[in-house]
């Protein structure tokens, strides 16, 4: 840019001080016509009247120019300082992290360093920030916000065409773990079943902590590729050895993705399938809302069914 070009030209010369920048410009294009024809009347005192005339003419126009010039070298040393706030501005709109140049060491320069390493620590602390609300802190899932958030992302991916499944869990065995071994145990199950369940998960693919020890996972694959790839989790989570040696036992309700199906209705049939799973006794994957006691809560809550008991 012309006008970085100035202000690094002038930095070769003034390198520690933009106000010097600026009175060098102001002085130089200004003052300097006015004192070349003081200087002037000074060697030639004896000058007729229409010299005079034509010698003050000279330095009106030469000043006049030189005003021009510095108004257009000032307006170009000052393009840093508009830099810094079309970033700012792109930041706050767009979070864009600002590119400043970083060469200059005057106060403009420091000022430029100074933006570019601000807005970058408040982009790391809000993302910092997004994570925390979004993750829970035990398990490292998602938190309630953050799998709210991506169910709703995940239900508008589905209905531009991308198969998705949604499950419901819930731990059978962790009230008694607690009760019998302390939360330190319950807590080291439910982190164990999130870390396990990363081993499977794909790029897409998700899990949350609902709440408690319910938990949701969505699926971007055919019910009968998700359901394969949950069940052999839940077989291997029954027979992972594990510190305690408690096994992992689970309820798993889902639901497939539907044209015009929302998000509370897709949450609502994989709830209900789950209340089928423990109402069979536990430690299996329903798929069929058809399998739940008549007249219970969550039957009259899940509406026709529409799939098959994996």
């Amino acid at each position: 840019m012309a006008g970085l070009g100035v202000y690094r030209t002038l930095s070769r010369v003034f390198p520690h001080s933009f106000r010097a920048k600026l009175m060098a410009v102001v002085v130089g294009c200004t003052l300097l016509p006015i004192s070349v024809f003081v200087i002037w009347l000074l060697f030639y005192r004896h000058l007729s009247p229409a010299q005079l005339a034509m010698g003050a003419g000279v330095a009106v126009v030469a000043t006049l120019v030189g005003v021009l010039i510095a108004l257009v070298l000032l307006y170009h040393l000052l393009t840093p300082l508009r830099m810094m706030a079309d970033v700012v501005e792109a930041y706050f709109r767009e979070h864009r992290l600002p590119e400043l140049p970083e060469d200059g060491r005057d106060e403009m320069g420091l000022l430029m360093r100074g933006i570019n390493c601000g807005l970058r620590e408040i982009d790391g602390g809000i993302r910092e920030l997004e994570r925390v609300a979004l993750e829970d802190p035990l398990t490292r899932a998602l938190s309630r916000r953050g799998s709210d958030r991506e169910l709703g992302a995940c239900v508008e991916r589905a209905e531009q065409g991308h198969p998705l499944v949604l499950y419901v869990l819930d731990v059978d065995n962790l009230k008694p773990v607690n009760d019998e071994y302390g939360h330190a145990a319950g807590d080291r199950m439910l982190i164990d079943l999130v870390e396990h369940s990363r081993k499977w998960l794909r790029d897409g693919d998700w899990i949350g902590r609902w709440g408690g020890d319910e938990f949701l996972i969505c699926i971007h694959d055919t019910p009968a590729g998700a359901n394969r790839r949950v069940q052999s989790w839940l077989d291997e989570l029954a027979a992972m050895p594990r510190a305690d040696g408690i096994p992992i036992r689970v309820s798993v309700g889902c639901a497939q993705h539907r044209p015009g199906t929302d998000v509370m209705q897709l949450y609502r049939e994989a709830d209900a399938a789950m209340y089928a799973a423990k109402a069979q006794g536990g430690g299996q994957l329903v798929c069929d809302e058809g399998h739940l006691p008549p007249g219970t809560p969550a039957a009259r809550a899940s509406g026709q069914a529409w799939g098959c008991q994996a």
